[in-house]
């Protein structure tokens, strides 16, 4: 019995442990959507062969196996990758492409949103882009919080991704590569980018097809 109840204690802390790597957002491109399928399926029949030996139940190890491969390909489902943010505009033009004065206090505004490429098939990758400004009348430093939310019919699919950025008056353009599984179902997908902070908030949508 106790050998039983050490078995099943270490696949649940296995588990919690695969769960918590997921909780930050990034990934290795090598490690996303068709890995994590198809390693999910592995990894839960082996855990489940060797639980069964340990416990002396073949049955106990099938149903925990089954539980294992089923939360490792979820981790492994819909993945972010390669996040990239550079400033593609200094202070002096952003306020110029945005008629800017001090008088009008502080913008914070998405300029633009992209998924590219706008038709991809299961396994592949879409890259996920938003251009973003930050204006304040004393170019102070914008602590703000920028997150992606990908759905497909109303429902989120994946972890959605955020990151922290401290910028300065001026145009930025905030990348990141979403991974889409190999049993990625058919349909539009909407991809929600947003922009958080104390200085104003700004939310914008665009789409893709996965064929």
């Amino acid at each position: 019995m106790s050998r039983k109840i050490l078995a099943v204690t270490l696949v649940f802390l296995w588990l919690a442990a695969l769960a918590g790597c997921a909780t930050n957002g990034y990934y290795d491109p090598g490690r996303s959507a068709a890995a994590g399928a198809l390693g999910g399926a592995a990894t839960g029949a082996a855990l489940g062969s060797i639980i069964g030996a340990g416990t002396g139940s073949p049955a106990t190890g099938a149903w925990i196996g089954a539980a294992a491969g089923a939360v490792a390909g979820g981790v492994g489902g819909y993945l972010y990758a390669q996040h990239m943010n550079n400033q593609t505009q200094s202070a002096q033009m952003a306020a110029q492409t945005h008629n800017y004065t001090p008088s009008r206090g502080n913008v914070v505004e998405i300029d633009k949103v992209d998924a590219t490429p706008g038709r991809a098939r299961p396994g592949q990758q879409v890259d996920l882009v938003m251009s973003y400004t930050f204006l304040t009348p004393d170019n102070a430093a914008v602590a703000a919080t920028l997150s992606r939310q990908v759905q497909m019919g109303g429902v989120t699919v994946g972890q959605p991704h955020q990151v922290q950025v401290n910028n300065y008056n001026g145009t930025y353009v905030d990348q990141v590569r979403f991974g889409l599984p190999s049993n990625a179902a058919p349909g539009t997908y909407t991809v929600i980018s947003r922009v958080s902070s104390s200085y104003g908030n700004a939310e914008r949508s665009t789409y893709f097809i996965v064929e």
